[in-house]
């Protein structure tokens, strides 16, 4: 069945060839909510003292991504279900002729909520699971979302788990991840990182074993959403030889953040309202932003290096490619 308003799709893919060449952003994260059903340890991306975001803000900040260029337009949070109007906030971003999608924490997600949330167009879903069961800090195991995982895969949407590696999750994310396969659902890993930066670790051979892991498993065939690239990213980064490379934020891909502030991404402030932004502004983001050594914004970073590390890039796709081709071709 034919994945609806996926933004993967052929069609999605073929209007996204001019910003190849172009200087307009391929897609925007828009906080519609700081509020949050759960407390995880790690995150930083939440704040229950504050409000939702007005819904008339946020039609006025929809129309002006638009009038940006973006091709896609995430609603997040916090946890994006707990806003009242998503539903309409979704039918806003579909009618610009942008796909849309959301990063959810799954617990309040039903099956006719996800039906609802397609039928208004969405056509992207990523939820996180960090362990086996829930722990203090970390109640997003595989234990409490299971269900929601496997109804979630019954639908035609693209859909596919993230999971962080972190102290706490370190043990368990294969376990996670060969789960989730059974399933037929793809997973995206990404390392821990402290409000932006990836940390330096006690234990990082072990999470370079994890990579590398993760690195075999997808050499293998697994559904593993993460492109070699960027776990050769990972691996560098870990190994204390970061990659030379420039963020697109700002140009290809940029965060507005419940303020209504313009920002390459959560982690670095601006004190930018994004209706004072123009495109002639965005074209002037390609260059260095001072903070590419050792980021750990997994999304920017993805974004980031095939327009920076074309070359590279392709280099190492070409060559994982090569390597799950040989062995078809010879049997």
């Amino acid at each position: 069945m034919a994945r609806a308003n996926d933004p993967t799709s052929p069609k999605a893919l073929f209007r996204s060839i001019p910003r190849a060449f172009d200087d307009l952003p391929i897609w925007a994260q828009l906080n519609i909510t700081y509020k949050c059903n759960l407390d995880c340890a790690y995150c930083s991306e939440y704040d229950n003292s504050k409000d939702h975001v007005p819904t008339a803000d946020l039609y006025q900040r929809i129309d002006k991504i638009k009038s940006l260029g973006s091709l896609h337009t995430d609603l997040i949070g916090g946890e994006p279900l707990l806003h009242p109007d998503l539903i309409p906030l979704m039918k806003h971003v579909v009618g610009h002729n942008m796909t849309t999608g959301m990063t959810t924490n799954g617990f309040l997600l039903t099956e006719d909520k996800l039906k609802e949330l397609m039928d208004a167009g969405m056509g992207r879903i990523q939820m996180s699971v960090d362990s086996l069961k829930p722990k203090d800090g970390i109640p997003k195991s595989l234990k409490t979302l299971r269900k929601k995982i496997e109804m979630v895969s019954r639908h035609p949407i693209w859909f596919r788990v993230n999971t962080v590696i972190c102290d706490e999750t370190i043990d368990e994310v294969e376990e996670v991840a060969k789960t989730c396969w059974d399933l037929g659902v793809a997973i995206n890993f990404s390392v821990v990182h402290d409000h932006g930066r990836l940390k330096k670790m006690p234990n990082t051979p072990r999470y370079l074993e994890r990579v590398q892991w993760l690195k075999n498993q997808k050499q293998m065939g697994k559904p593993i959403s993460t492109p070699f690239y960027l776990i050769d990213y990972y691996e560098k980064a870990l190994n204390d030889k970061p990659m030379e490379w420039t963020c697109q934020a700002g140009n290809k891909c940029f965060y507005v953040s419940a303020e209504g502030n313009f920002q390459f991404c959560y982690h670095v402030p601006s004190r930018r309202k994004l209706v004072d932004v123009t495109r002639e502004e965005i074209a002037g983001y390609r260059g260095k932003k001072g903070c590419e050594e050792n980021c750990g914004v997994d999304c920017v970073i993805h974004t980031s290096l095939p327009f920076s590390n074309r070359t590279e890039v392709m280099k190492v796709e070409v060559k994982r490619l090569a390597g799950q081709l040989l062995p078809v071709l010879r049997g």
